[in-house]
């Protein structure tokens, strides 16, 4: 809830709807929510102490995902890694892609051991997406649905995340962030 109203908070600044305790909402939040939301957002730089927007809280206002994977985004640009932050950002986004059935776990496990690294949860959803995506160019749309199938992953799922990484590629592009030509190391 606190990453929720954050996120209210800084498009309420954004938009500059004035302070959210003094705003009628049909169910106000409790201050302390309100405080929490300003606090998270004061330690992601999107406003200064005195609850001010920054350059960095509009920047992180315009784009369509939690604050604090928003601030990932903004801040793979200077580690020239925006490319992968991206597929990574939008994969934080939506549900995991990986179905684990109840009665198939083992083979859930076995099907998605060719994505794992053991060095980071977040280079296997890089790995996932070059192979969805490597599947996705050889395969027929319900070729492509059997696989996703066959190998444990929602393939409504694969498409949201597609979806949400192209609306994030827009708009840092828009804002005139580059991705990263070279992939990051």
């Amino acid at each position: 809830i606190r990453t929720n109203l954050a996120s209210v908070i800084l498009q309420m600044s954004s938009l500059r709807l004035g302070d959210p305790a003094k705003f009628p909402f049909i169910n106000p939040p409790p201050d302390k929510m309100i405080n929490d939301g300003f606090r998270l957002l004061e330690e992601l730089a999107a406003v200064d102490k005195h609850r001010k927007l920054t350059e960095t809280g509009r920047q992180l206002a315009q784009l369509p995902i939690d604050p604090r994977i928003a601030r990932m985004v903004l801040s793979a640009q200077q580690q020239n890694c925006l490319t992968e932050i991206l597929i990574i950002a939008s994969a934080l986004s939506i549900q995991d892609p990986r179905e684990r059935p109840m009665d198939k776990q083992q083979a859930a496990d076995e099907a998605h051991h060719k994505y794992k690294d053991d060095r980071s949860d977040f280079l296997a959803f890089i790995s996932l997406w070059n192979h969805y995506h490597d599947k996705k160019k050889h395969l027929t749309q319900n070729k492509l649905r059997k696989y996703c199938k066959e190998h444990f992953l929602s393939f409504i799922r694969l498409r949201e995340w597609c979806d949400i990484h192209q609306q994030l590629h827009i708009q840092v592009t828009q804002m005139g962030l580059k991705p990263n030509q070279v992939p990051a190391n």
